[in-house]
């Protein structure tokens, strides 16, 4: 029951009638018995009295989504390393400083791979896309010792311009790899990418619901060489990019457990708690029903 203690949590964003996050983090509250409640936000381009407005209000947690996540870092007291070197965050924490901000949606990307046992290291991986989804995955690649991190873009310059940032984040973290092995081309040397067991993330909106037919690459003989496709959409369930995957042999996920973890990363950030699978599990059959 809401009452004078409840603590407010929050997600903002324009459009954001879509977002799935209230149901998640609602239903983890009711499932741990925690007195909060987590609303979306509409969100003007005023972010500097929106941030103000939030944190004067005593709002202990916000999500952010587009077209937020950059510009807002310029309000807050201090942003988590990886966060800062992506140059977004999707999740801020009231201090009494101010907002502290991090990138969850990487954590949670990293986490969906870790249980669906997708190691990157040692692999050739290959990125579609060039825009902020790509260039948040291309750092956790990269700080996962891959052999190869290729990104595919219909313009060079913009997977050029990730590429030339994850070579200098490799460089000063010391990762263990081989910067030569980070490279940008197009759409059109899919089918000419070097190894046989690639892992590819699909980070482009190509394929979104309710454009379910599309897909970024069509070129089969790619296909042939992907092992594991991930995609970070999950509205289809089954994108015509996974089923290309499955055809050829790879496995193939969608990006609802990244969405799932990339909330509970928030919500532990908030809580300073450990949220347990069986809740996770549960969150998950609710969202799924909901799709």
């Amino acid at each position: 029951m809401i009452n004078g203690k409840t603590a407010v949590y929050g997600i903002i964003g324009n459009p954001i009638g879509h977002t799935m996050s209230p149901l998640i983090h609602n239903t983890i509250s009711e499932e741990l018995g925690i007195n909060s409640v987590y609303v979306p936000f509409v969100a003007d381009d005023d972010l500097d009295s929106i941030v103000r407005g939030l944190y004067s209000l005593g709002v202990k947690g916000i999500n952010v989504t587009v077209p937020y996540k950059t510009d807002i870092i310029g309000r807050l007291c201090g942003v988590d390393p990886m966060a800062e070197r992506i140059g977004a965050v999707n999740t801020l924490k009231y201090t009494g400083n101010g907002y502290y901000g991090y990138n969850t949606d990487i954590l949670g990307l990293d986490r969906e791979l870790a249980d669906e046992g997708v190691a990157l290291k040692g692999r050739h991986v290959v990125l579609l896309g060039a825009g902020g989804a790509a260039r948040a995955v291309a750092f956790l690649c990269a700080s996962k010792e891959p052999a190869s991190i290729t990104i595919v873009n219909r313009t060079l310059a913009k997977g050029q311009a990730i590429c030339t940032d994850i070579c200098d984040y490799v460089k000063k973290a010391e990762t263990g790899m081989d910067i030569s092995g980070i490279r940008a081309v197009t759409f059109e040397d899919t089918g000419r990418l070097d190894g046989e067991d690639l892992v590819v993330f699909q980070c482009t909106n190509v394929g979104l619901s309710p454009n379910d037919n599309d897909c970024v690459v069509e070129d089969k003989e790619f296909y042939s060489k992907v092992s594991v496709g991930v995609d970070l959409i999950y509205r289809p369930s089954r994108t015509v990019f996974m089923k290309r995957v499955e055809a050829e042999g790879g496995r193939a996920y969608n990006g609802l457990k990244m969405l799932i973890y990339q909330a509970v990363c928030a919500y532990e950030i908030w809580n300073g708690i450990t949220v347990p699978e069986s809740v996770i599990a549960k969150t998950e059959k609710l969202l799924l029903s909901d799709l």
